[in-house]
């Protein structure tokens, strides 16, 4: 049996060795041939041995069978080591928690773990739900073999409720586990990949604008990168991201188009870092601009096919890139676009895969980069997040982060930026839930009170995380830096929040929002606070004229807003101690507006100057009438500081403005509300010339800049 194994498996040698080394015919008679025996030479047969066929169906049957049978005790092994993991995490928490608190109804419903103050954001691994981990045990990830993902919620039908079974139901148990067994098989079938037409598909040369520069120079690009923006704002793992640099330069590179972008959108940020750094940027700029274009032909076909983390990363670079551009609209769609591609792979739920803890990690810094933008673009904006504040568990980034990223060090101090963009983040979210959506409105007015200094503590706690040197104040100083510009963009944001707060108490009815005499001393000292908010906005514009072009598109918003609530205020109470001051904060602000438009003409930025001008405008003559005793009102911050502490803001204010707007449909009618409670018919004149706004100014603005 087994010389026949071995005959069969022997390829037999037609010609002897000798008459192959004489290069003559040969008639293969064994055991000597015919030309070896007539001269009498020796005759020997080199037979070869023939390698058995290992491409067949049944041996790739035996694979397929042994593959399955090591994926079956790896996933085995995992489950023990991860209930093992849960039980410790739930007796720790058992040991160390307290029972939650549950404030009023409908608000802390909305808002789920931000309208409890900073200290109820989940810190560690786990839901926040009293069953521990089981709101994760209903979600299903699918997983395919070159890294794609895709999550399923409990309502898709597709998930075993393992949270519902108990530890001592074997049955349960095997049913559970033949569930998880068959999904992650199935998925090896899918490939994760949606289908695309032919006439739809790109080819890799399609991509291509600019090609790559060479190895050397897309390293030191790279490095570039990592050492600035990246450091603050960690969108890339910098040994994840250098691997696949590696292998981009090598014969094999990656040719997805998650990857392609990604290394677009970085070298395009080193591109755009270096024109700011140059005298002379022309060059650098226009290899700027064509790797974004690079990165934007990889956008529909990213869309329809790609769905891992790489994707995710992409498009937030290109919506982190074009929030500094004259035109945000592309910010607006990206940014939408990365979060709901960051829930396609679950990314806003804790611990759904077991991964290893620097790409958990870096899992949550991509999900909280995309809550950063949605929340901004939300309140600012004032539409709808696209982030349901009750479905998400994902953690807060590390308070101490592995590879220090995120981590900023401005005047010898260390801070962690990115920590504290993300709870400020929650923070702009609650406001926008508090006094912003549908549902505050079919309210009682009288709530209103309470939700504006729970805001406005919320803004003081979290300013009390900062180092009382970086924190954001009217006498803020600070050497020049790179990590300067992110911080300032941060002490921006907090500034207009802050002025938000002067908007709701001015616009909406003193007396609905305060119904006591205490309520009414606590909302002039946020009035107060608000317009020094104001004030600190207008005056870190000597900082925007240093960092560049790029950055005054970024933060250009802010300090308009915070001059219309300055304007506001000197139109309402003309003789208030700091008048003179907050109309030459005015002139500063549309001087700077002025000279952003003369060098990028046809933006939006010609209509905020147009609105800014107009108000500025206004409050000069409404405040020169003032100073000859036409009006005699009094403003609310002189009242809080000790002057005729007699009088109370609802005696200047009209009872039935609204939050988002006046209520009247033309503007300048409750302007004229406003003068005829004073007794001043002046303001009317000033604006109903130009008035153009529909609503509110800090809500009109906000459709056009992101």
């Amino acid at each position: 049996m087994g010389t026949q194994f071995d005959n069969r498996n022997l390829r037999r040698a037609k010609a002897c060795n000798t008459c192959r080394r004489k290069k003559v015919k040969c008639d293969g008679k064994r055991p000597i041939c015919s030309s070896c025996n007539t001269f009498n030479l020796s005759c020997t047969f080199q037979d070869a041995v023939r390698q058995p066929n290992r491409s067949g169906p049944a041996y790739i049957e035996e694979l397929e069978r042994r593959v399955k049978s090591l994926e079956q005790q790896l996933q085995q092994q995992g489950r023990l080591g991860h209930e093992a993991q849960q039980n410790a995490d739930a007796q720790e928490l058992a040991s160390i928690n307290t029972a939650a608190t549950v404030t009023d109804g409908n608000s802390n419903d909305a808002t789920g773990n931000t309208c409890g103050g900073l200290g109820q954001i989940p810190e560690k691994g786990g839901s926040s739900s009293p069953d521990g981990d089981g709101s994760d045990q209903v979600s299903s990830v699918v997983e395919s073999n070159d890294g794609k993902i895709r999550f399923f919620g409990a309502s898709s039908g597709f998930c075993a409720p393992s949270s519902t079974l108990e530890d001592g139901e074997q049955e349960n148990k095997s049913w559970t586990a033949a569930w998880h067994t068959a999904t992650q098989q199935n998925a090896t079938r899918w490939q994760l990949t949606s289908w695309i037409p032919r006439t739809l598909q790109d080819g890799f040369d399609q991509r291509v604008f600019q090609s790559l520069p060479s190895k050397q120079t897309t390293v030191q690009l790279v490095e570039e990168f990592f050492a600035t923006f990246n450091q603050a704002i960690p969108l890339f793992d910098e040994p994840s991201f250098k691997s696949l640099l590696e292998r981009q330069f090598s014969w094999n590179p990656d040719d997805s188009p998650s990857w392609w972008m990604s290394l677009n959108i970085v070298l395009a940020f080193s591109y755009r870092e270096r024109a700011h750094a140059s005298s002379d940027a022309s060059d650098n700029w226009q290899l700027c601009f064509e790797h974004v274009r690079n990165a934007m032909n990889a956008v529909v076909e990213l869309f329809m096919r790609n769905t891992d983390l790489l994707a995710v990363q992409g498009i937030l670079g290109l919506a982190l890139f074009f929030q500094g551009t004259p035109n945000p609209q592309a910010l607006f769609m990206l940014a939408a676009a990365a979060m709901r591609m960051s829930h396609s792979i679950g990314l806003h739920r804790n611990n759904i895969l077991r991964l290893a803890p620097s790409r958990i990690e870096e899992q949550r810094r991509i999900y909280w980069i995309a809550f950063i933008l949605d929340a901004d673009i939300s309140l600012r904006v004032g539409r709808p997040p696209i982030q349901d504040l009750g479905d998400y568990d994902a953690p807060l980034p590390a308070e101490d982060p592995h590879d220090g990223k995120g981590v900023i060090r401005l005047e010898g101090i260390e801070i962690n930026f990115f920590r504290l963009l993300a709870q400020f983040a929650l923070i702009q979210r609650r406001l926008y839930t508090s006094l912003y959506t549908v549902a505050v409105h079919r309210q009682p007015r009288v709530n209103m009170a309470g939700e504006v200094k729970a805001c406005e503590e919320a803004l003081q706690e979290w300013r009390d995380m900062i180092p009382l040197t970086l924190q954001p104040q009217r006498a803020f100083a600070i050497a020049p830096d790179y990590f300067l510009q992110h911080l300032l963009r941060l002490h921006f944001a907090y500034h207009f929040c802050y002025a938000n707060l002067h908007q709701v108490c001015m616009l909406r009815g003193q007396t609905d929002i305060s119904t006591s005499q205490s309520a009414g001393k606590g909302i002039d000292s946020t009035i107060v606070q608000s317009l020094e908010s104001a004030r600190s906005a207008v005056e870190l514009l000597k900082y925007i004229r240093l960092l560049g072009s790029t950055y005054e598109w970024n933060v250009l918003y802010f300090p308009a807003t915070a001059s219309v609530a300055l304007a506001l205020h000197i139109m309402v109470y003309r003789n208030h101690q700091h008048s003179q001051t907050d109309l030459s904060a005015i002139r500063e602000t549309v001087h700077f507006l002025s000279d952003v438009s003369s060098r990028e003409p046809g933006t939006y930025v010609e209509y905020i100057l147009g609105v800014c001008s107009d108000l500025q405008s206004a409050a000069a003559r409404a405040l020169i009438r003032g100073q000859t005793g036409h009006s005699q009102e009094t403003s609310v911050a002189d009242e809080y500081n000790g002057r005729d502490k007699g009088k109370g803001i609802s005696n200047h204010m009209n009872t039935t403005a609204s939050t988002t707007g006046f209520t009247s449909d033309d503007p300048a009618s409750n302007f004229a509300n406003e003068a005829i409670v004073n007794g001043d018919f002046g303001v009317l004149d000033d604006l109903a010339v130009n008035w153009q706004w529909s609503m509110s100014p800090f809500w009109n603005w906000q459709d056009l800049n992101g």
